[in-house]
């Protein structure tokens, strides 16, 4: 899995204004209806603003409402990017950095849950720009490193919200390609501190099975379930339910 997320976040920062260029603003983007790539962009700089502003001030902020973009909304984006970039490489990671989940409450968060942001959105504008399914792949380690960051990060969240898959049993999940899995229990499970368990001593008899990027995209909920081999109903549910906000 990728331990170095801020030269990725700054080319994905980068691929991801190269996509903007190409696109009029106005198209639908299928996987955050009624939102249009415009919509899309706006919301990711704002993102980014909020995390650098967080990383910088090391305070807990709230979410800021999206900006007006007079000029060109590339240019604007790319302006944005480079500034969080920026931002994060003048914090020492191991710096105390409050961020949403309340994991891993450092610097070192942000540039991961950054990276991953723009990585799904940067497929959503692929498939609003109507690109085959090959383009919208993502780079194996990278999508692992997603999978575990999803678990890790949101599923905790979700567990506390009650907002979680209605799982009743535990699922590993397989990234075959990069010989890589995780363990889901359910969350009345008395063993499941956290929720997920290390997948190398947890005993399953369910499972999701496929490549990286596939179980990553499916779990945000940008390609159908059925590019996975799922064994078990509590397989077929994980995927089913809200894995991710």
């Amino acid at each position: 899995m990728t331990t170095d997320h801020l030269a990725p976040l700054e080319q994905a920062v980068e691929r991801l204004a190269a996509l903007v260029r190409d696109a009029s603003g106005d198209e639908p983007v299928p996987a955050c209806a009624p939102w249009t790539v415009r919509d899309l962009v706006l919301h990711a700089g704002t993102v980014h603003r909020w995390a650098a502003s967080i990383v910088l001030s090391g305070q807990r902020l709230a979410e800021p409402s999206a900006p007006v973009v007079p000029g060109d909304l590339a240019d604007w984006y790319a302006a944005t990017g480079a500034a969080l970039v920026a931002a994060l490489r003048a914090v020492d990671p191991s710096e105390p950095v409050p961020n949403f989940s309340r994991v891993d409450e450092t610097a070192a968060f942000w540039p991961r849950r950054q990276l991953h942001e723009v990585t799904v959105h940067t497929v959503d504008v692929l498939q609003a720009l109507g690109h085959d399914a090959s383009r919208t792949d993502v780079p194996a380690a990278l999508a692992a490193d997603g999978v575990d960051e999803v678990l890790r990060v949101f599923f905790p969240r979700m567990t506390a919200r009650g907002a979680r898959p209605d799982v009743r049993s535990r699922v590993r999940l397989v990234a075959d390609d990069v010989d890589a899995s995780w363990v889901v229990a359910p969350a009345d499970d008395v063993a499941a501190t956290p929720v997920l368990l290390p997948s190398t001593t947890a005993d399953v008899d369910q499972t999701v099975t496929g490549r990286a990027s596939d179980l990553y995209l499916a779990l945000w909920h940008r390609v159908p379930a059925d590019r996975l081999r799922c064994r078990g109903d509590d397989a077929v549910a994980l995927l089913a339910g809200p894995t991710t906000p």
